[in-house]
């Protein structure tokens, strides 16, 4: 009976032995692994577009759980560096960030996807009024050459039925219009000049002033007509030639810290432009130019 448990013991020890031995660092889990390289591909979240939502806690995480960092850029994504998680509500809207992720399996490595938080943006620019140039019309979805979901719905002959609603009353009961800023409530276009003649600047608009101000709108998108709102900066010049170089290197790096910008000035690593303050995408810049001498 001895020799017979012996026997068994030296079967089962040699099994243990021989299972050890066949794993192998080849068999590492991809994604919590030491050795295999980290596949990418894993790497994404539910959607390429997603919509602030005032009735509910809106979070989204990646469609996997993983171990390491997360960054995004350009600044104005709520994200969790260590989960990837992203709050959507306390994000700013209207822009297209790019998350990425650097596995702690794979230090080396940085894994990369693309999602835009729905709403407007104005390009940051330079309005010659001076040249019939005077009017901000309002980006849609990070995309330049988006159609505005606000147009006519044309149930009716008599009355233009307009879905969007801009400048609409905000949190402390004020409106842009009670500062003078001519904004058109069913479109989102700025009439900068009329916003000059309506005193938003005072009765003699000083040179190199300027306006901070916040201007909430309702879109009937996916938001389902939720209260967003959009930080806004306009400046007031009298001529070209009085518009600092610092300033318009600013406007330039702004541009260039908004991905998918159509401005001819593109940073050659993103990085770069992560560790310069000045490229933060929001509030845009509206810069008014009276006349070009």
């Amino acid at each position: 009976m001895n020799k017979f448990l012996k026997y068994i013991g030296f079967i089962l020890l040699n099994g243990i032995i021989a299972c050890e031995s066949s794993l192998t660092d080849d068999d590492t889990d991809p994604i919590n692994g030491t050795d295999q390289p980290f596949n990418c591909n894993t790497f994404s979240y539910s959607d390429t577009i997603f919509y602030i939502n005032d009735a509910v806690d809106n979070k989204i995480r990646p469609l996997q759980e993983f171990n390491g960092r997360f960054s995004a850029f350009p600044e104005g994504l709520e994200l969790d560096s260590l989960s990837g998680e992203i709050d959507i509500n306390k994000s700013e809207t209207g822009l297209r960030y790019k998350v990425s992720f650097y596995p702690a399996s794979a230090p080396d490595s940085v894994c990369e996807f693309e999602l835009i938080i729905g709403g407007i943006n104005y390009l940051d620019k330079v309005y010659l009024l001076g040249k019939n140039d005077f009017l901000a019309n309002p980006v849609f979805n990070a995309n330049p050459t988006a159609l505005s979901p606000c147009d006519d719905d044309d149930e009716d002959d008599d009355e233009d039925d307009y879905s969007c609603e801009f400048d609409e009353v905000g949190p402390d009961n004020s409106k842009l219009a009670d500062l003078g800023i001519e904004i058109d409530s069913s479109t989102g276009v700025i009439d900068l000049k009329k916003t000059v003649e309506n005193k938003a600047f005072g009765e003699n608009p000083v040179n190199g002033s300027a306006l901070e101000v916040k201007m909430y709108y309702r879109l009937q998108d996916n938001s389902l007509g939720a209260l967003n709102g959009l930080d806004l900066k306009i400046f007031y010049f009298n001529t070209l030639q009085d518009v600092p170089q610092s300033l318009l290197d600013e406007l330039e790096e702004k541009k260039s810290g908004i991905l998918g910008s159509t401005s001819h000035y593109i940073p050659q690593n993103a990085r770069v432009a992560v560790d310069n303050p000045k490229t933060k995408p929001r509030p845009p810049y509206l810069i008014i130019v009276a006349s070009l001498e």
